[in-house]
């Protein structure tokens, strides 16, 4: 607690205040996002149908977070970072709460894909105005909040066991909604543009419009640390993807582990608190870049193992799917890590380029992972054990990359 309180001081008001205000998303949509594909199943949703559904997303993926890295070095962060978080998630949560048709459900995740406009506008928000070495700790309390969300998936389930899949999940996109609006309020009185945000304002230079994309991509394939941890940021979106929206189902799917709505939900629990146990007491020590990237490796290969032992534990096993969960709670240790180097190493090479690179790396993983999900639907109905099969592969060869990144870093 008193590492946290040192690195909390040392943090910009804007870190300081999304952070405050992450729980009012982080919790609720946690539960949202692990039991919407039971939901959408409960709605005659087919899994290939669902996979299209994310496919949708991924394509607008490509595009959308363009306009975020452009809008917010001419608009200013906060504006564009307000403006399409209400639009994007008031609407899409408005339609998921009244959805019955599967066009309701594409609308929603029309909206939703609006939101990955700010995606790099967020991460701007976050870590400019802080200091590189309280970085770190900045992006594990953001994904400490996010694990306490998936620890108390179990109330969730109890909503759902209580009320029946249909109306609990109605009941959790009303909880979402209310949240969400309360969260928006609090950041329009509190947030404040940032030191950069006001002198891309001023300059109005290339570089804050389109035209610095050229500039952005350039320092992408001419910096080997960036360009490794974009190929890392692309595979892991595959990964993303199937532990997003397949996971819940595979959990409760009678030719998966055929476990009950109710008992799924204490996987992500058990992930959560191995998640906890990280984020207070590893990532807080790690400063240097040779430990981040050991925690990087690490993460990966235990994800691995993690994703093995949930192909092969037989249906109904609890044991081993909670085993499975344990394991993948390690995974934590990948985004605060992985997000540091990048952004750490954006602002050794022009820090006036962050919002651009950022969308950039949004964007080519959504370009590379666009047909995944509907590749993935098809394996799944297959069998369901094919995309996660994928996934152990990739994360091994995440690991690797990692490696590399570790020696190039020392060169």
């Amino acid at each position: 607690m008193r590492g946290f309180s040192d690195s909390y001081k040392n943090w910009g008001r804007n870190a300081k205040v999304l952070v405050l205000t992450e729980p009012l998303w982080s919790i609720p949509m946690s539960w949202v996002f692990f039991y919407r594909p039971v939901f959408m199943r409960s709605l005659g949703i087919t899994e290939v149908e669902i996979g299209l559904m994310m496919t949708l997303y991924s394509i607008l993926q490509i595009f959308l977070p363009l306009f975020g890295g452009y809008l917010a070095d001419r608009f200013g962060r906060k504006r564009v970072l307000i403006l399409f978080d209400v639009v994007g998630w008031v609407s899409a949560m408005s339609l998921w709460l009244i959805a019955r048709e599967l066009w309701h459900m594409m609308l929603a995740i029309v909206f939703e894909a609006l939101i990955t406009v700010i995606y790099s506008v967020w991460e701007c928000m976050l870590v400019e105005d802080t200091a590189p070495e309280y970085r770190a700790s900045i992006f594990s309390t953001i994904n400490l909040i996010y694990v306490i969300g998936g620890l108390l998936t179990p109330l969730a389930g109890l909503i759902l066991m209580s009320y029946g899949v249909e109306l609990g999940c109605r009941i959790l996109f009303t909880i979402a909604l209310t949240s969400l609006c309360v969260m928006f309020t609090v950041r329009q009185v509190f947030l404040r543009e940032t030191e950069i945000g006001n002198l891309l304002l001023k300059e109005r230079s290339d570089l804050s419009g389109f035209r610095g994309y050229r500039r952005a991509i350039g320092i992408v394939f001419k910096t080997r640390v960036i360009f490794l941890v974009f190929i890392c940021t692309i595979l892991g979106g595959f990964y993303y993807t199937i532990l997003s929206t397949y996971n819940a189902l595979y959990l409760t799917d009678s030719r998966g582990l055929g476990l009950s709505e109710g008992l799924a939900s204490i996987v992500p629990a058990s992930s959560s608190i191995v998640a906890i146990l990280l984020l207070t007491t590893v990532l807080p020590k790690i400063r240097g870049d040779d430990s981040l990237l050991k925690v990087l490796v690490f993460g990966y290969i235990l994800a691995a193992l993690s994703v093995t032992t949930l192909i092969t534990a037989p249906n109904g096993c609890l044991i081993l799917a909670v085993a499975a969960g344990i394991m993948g709670g390690f995974y934590i240790l990948v985004y605060p890590t992985i997000r540091t180097i990048l952004v750490n190493r954006i602002d050794l090479v022009d820090e006036r380029a962050k919002a651009k690179i950022l969308s950039l790396s949004t964007t080519s993983s959504a370009l590379a992972n666009w047909l995944t999900p509907t590749l993935a639907g098809y394996a799944y109905a297959i069998n369901p054990k094919i995309p996660f099969t994928v996934s152990v592969g990739i994360l091994t060869v995440n690991a690797i990359i990692a490696f590399i990144i570790k020696t190039s870093m020392r060169d």
